[in-house]
């Protein structure tokens, strides 16, 4: 774990579109900050969460009406702090996926597709696949065994099968969704079966 006290913290403060009497400024340590005149003479304020992410919410009035603003923490500091690679990168990622860790050697710019790339990494996304993949198995475990699901493998992989997927899983009392987990390995990935070869006809 890298010791982020080494580094010395730096406050910017963060320039709204529709300016207001009191003003923000973040840190390279992930913090924010309200001030009306001097940013060194501003208080340390708590963001507020939006799907686990730190934001800072502010009201403005527009066209009559008051609007309910917000910014993400670790885009305005990668905004402030981080200069851009290429016009693509438009995400900032949170290197190790935790969403609260707003220090600047956390951040890094990406293109969509690297955002995409990262998030499939995230130990909470591995970790609601695994629990999906488990309530799936007990879900359809209920009506099938590990001979049943032998059985059942050996007939949807068998080369040489003329029976419709349809009634296949008619006859295991499932539904053709859950043959399809079974068939791609999403559900009883674990029970293998030996497939026989394709007869050839002379």
């Amino acid at each position: 774990m890298q010791n982020y006290k080494r580094i010395v913290e730096e406050w910017k403060e963060y320039e709204l579109a529709l300016p207001g009497r009191v003003r923000y400024a973040v840190s390279n340590h992930g913090r924010l900050k309200s001030f009306t005149t001097d940013i060194k003479e501003g208080r340390i304020i708590k963001p507020a969460l939006c799907d686990g992410f730190p934001y800072l919410r502010y009201k403005r009035v527009i066209n009559g009406k008051r609007k309910d603003l917000q910014h993400g923490i670790h885009k305005m500091i990668g905004e402030l702090f981080m200069p851009k690679d290429n016009e693509y990168q438009t995400y900032v990622l949170h290197l190790n996926h935790k969403k609260l860790d707003n220090h600047l050697s956390n951040l890094k710019w990406a293109t969509h597709e690297e955002m995409v790339a990262h998030s499939k990494n995230s130990p909470a996304v591995i970790e609601a696949k695994k629990n999906l993949l488990e309530f799936n198995i007990k879900r359809d475990g209920a009506k099938l065994t590990s001979t049943d699901v032998i059985r059942l493998k050996k007939k949807i992989l068998d080369p040489n099968r003329k029976t419709r997927l349809r009634l296949i899983a008619k006859e295991f009392g499932i539904s053709e969704m859950q043959l399809h987990r079974i068939k791609t390995g999403e559900n009883w990935g674990h029970i293998k079966v030996n497939v026989p070869t394709k007869k050839v006809e002379n």
